[in-house]
């Protein structure tokens, strides 16, 4: 743990707050030291609720990424793990990434969506529909795993994942992505993950 709290849902703000829609702001760096708290529960968050053991209760549900705003913090922050598994080779890989001003500064054309959608820890129950969202990013910001800025281009799953974050700093939530009228409707073109 990076910080001395046991993560809880108690930390986490809803889509009936307000404060999840509104935009988030810039945060100055080197982090002033109420802000490195944040990142550090942020990333204590995500990993605790990996860990099997720790959250062998499920006491909150497994998260591939947290921001800034969905634990009551208007500022502009993420974290996200991913754990992948090769199929061949049976060989474990995390991919994390702790963004700081994090930027989107190029999108694919390309639309890609989790065939079974998208579901995030500050919406109770689920909203069900394909997300569409690009298939490769480019995005830019500060690091603070790697402690440096950084230039990042991802690709499916961890694209949409950032996609999904960066939404978070913009006040904006996956289901609003969602067609209102036809949820599951979608384009020939589009890869379904």
């Amino acid at each position: 743990m990076l910080q001395n709290e046991i993560p809880t849902k108690d930390w986490l703000v809803f889509d009936d707050t307000p404060s999840i829609r509104q935009p988030s702001i810039d945060v100055s760096l080197p982090l002033a030291p109420e802000n490195e708290l944040v990142m550090k529960k942020i990333i204590d968050f995500v990993r605790y609720s990996q860990d099997p053991q720790k959250n062998s209760g499920h006491t909150i549900r497994p998260a591939v990424g947290l921001a800034a705003p969905q634990i009551g913090f208007n500022i502009k922050m993420y974290y996200i793990r991913i754990e992948e598994t090769n199929d061949e080779t049976g060989v474990k890989k995390i991919i994390e990434h702790a963004m700081i001003n994090p930027k989107i500064i190029g999108k694919s054309a390309q639309i890609a969506c989790i065939e079974e959608g998208e579901g995030c820890l500050s919406v109770n129950g689920d909203k069900e529909g394909f997300v569409p969202r690009s298939f490769r990013i480019i995005v830019e910001g500060y690091d603070y795993l790697k402690q440096q800025q950084v230039t990042i281009t991802a690709r499916s799953y961890e694209a949409i994942v950032f996609q999904h974050e960066e939404a978070h700093l913009e006040g904006k939530l996956y289901y609003d992505l969602i067609n209102k009228k036809e949820p599951w409707l979608k384009k020939n073109d589009w890869i379904i993950l």
